[in-house]
């Protein structure tokens, strides 16, 4: 499975990025939404999951999803964010910050068996 997490905090980016590695997932991280779309669109690559952070400067997590979605109708998004902002995303899976790495797995697995 590959993985994009898109996060402008470069600490929880490699947090995540480390923590999935270990599991086994192939990972690529972003620290802005606009190189993970220029990223997808020059490699011709789609991830099965997306995992963004909700606030970041240019697009937000939700209009980051709904640019991916376009290029990658199959892709899940999981949306992260210090505050509750399910409100703000539709029906995409949302974690609160912070997380124990197990609970990110555990909503993982979740996802991608729907």
């Amino acid at each position: 499975m590959l993985i994009y997490i898109v996060d402008d905090n470069l600490d929880l980016s490699d947090f995540i990025s480390f923590a999935l590695a270990n599991e086994g997932y192939r990972v690529h991280t972003f620290p802005c939404p606009i190189e993970a779309l220029d990223h997808m669109r020059n490699h011709q690559l789609q991830p099965t999951l997306l995992i963004t952070d909700y606030h970041m400067a240019m697009l937000n997590g939700y209009e980051l999803h709904q640019q991916v979605n376009q290029l990658a109708p199959e892709v899940k998004t999981i949306v992260i964010s210090e505050r509750a902002i399910q409100h703000l995303i539709g029906k995409l899976h949302f974690l609160q910050k912070p997380f124990a790495p197990e609970h990110l797995l555990k909503l993982i697995r979740v996802v991608h068996s729907t």
